[in-house]
């Protein structure tokens, strides 16, 4: 199964309506809530891509450079907690310094434009998007799943308030595949899932010995998640009828399912199968 990533409108009014009572005073605007956004410009959506984009380059200078020059951070609870470039600057550069790895993804997002009284838009988009952020210390990764309303004017930042859903740390999982029993010819084999967005060619599996078992660790976060295993970059995945014993069924999609609850080494299973080819 992959993850298709779209941009949601209709399926946000509950963030858009969070968004129209906590819109920072210097942005105000007032009209009828039912008649109180259009849809803004897919250029912002790329401008705040981008932005994230580029944590995972740890590029200060290109971050600063989409920035106005009186940006505005808030942090989850309402303080403010940059001001200004300058400010901005300072603290990412002691953040990438601090941590191996700073990472954001973004998993939706829909630009809004506001409407005056007077029926008009008002200028710049605001960006209303759900995303992960994750932090590498050196010694663990931690994630944060957060919403951010994101205000962009003249293609530059402006404002930027950040709500705060959950806080955890990633676990390294072990998981085996048998490929003994399998009749097929393949040259290589994988597992994607709900940990990696279904990527198919992001976690291949190894097998050091030679005796047909294919490994590979993950990092996920605690808690259930799906999975398959791969053939050839995704050309064969595996396929399970619902209801089968070590699977959930979602839509169309039967994928396996695991309940972790901190580092551990899973069964090693068969390929097509909840057992072991034993």
């Amino acid at each position: 199964m992959k993850k298709i990533k779209l941009i949601f409108l209709l399926l946000l009014a509950c963030p858009i309506m969070a968004l129209h009572a906590q819109v920072s005073p210097q942005f105000g605007f007032a009209g009828d809530r039912n008649n109180t956004f259009v849809v803004g410009s897919q250029n912002s959506i790329a401008i705040w891509k981008q932005w994230c984009a580029l944590h995972a380059e740890g590029d200060v200078e290109g971050i600063v450079a989409l920035a106005a020059d009186s940006i505005r951070i808030e942090a989850p609870g309402g303080e403010v907690v940059i001001e200004g470039k300058e400010q901005l600057e300072g603290f990412l550069n002691n953040w990438f310094d601090e941590n191996e790895q700073v990472s954001v993804f973004p998993e939706w997002g829909a630009p809004l434009k506001f409407i005056n009284q007077e029926g008009n838009p008002i200028d710049g988009d605001w960006i209303s998007s759900s995303f992960s952020l994750q932090i590498n210390n050196g010694s663990e990764t931690s994630v944060e799943q957060n919403h951010a309303n994101v205000y962009i004017l003249n293609d530059k930042v402006q404002y930027f308030r950040v709500f705060q859903y959950s806080t955890s740390k990633l676990v390294s999982v072990t998981l085996s595949v048998d490929m003994t029993s399998y009749e097929g010819k393949y040259a290589s084999v994988g597992v994607f899932g709900t940990f990696n967005d279904w990527c198919g060619t992001c976690n291949p599996m190894t097998d050091i010995d030679g005796d047909g078992v294919y490994t590979s660790t993950i990092e996920v976060i605690p808690g259930q998640f799906q999975y398959k295993f791969i053939l050839d970059n995704q050309a064969v995945e595996e396929s399970f009828e619902p209801g089968s014993p070590c699977t959930e069924t979602t839509d169309i999609y039967t994928n396996r399912l695991l309940l972790v609850e901190g580092n551990m080494t899973a069964e090693t299973v068969c390929f097509d199968s909840c057992v072991s080819c034993d």
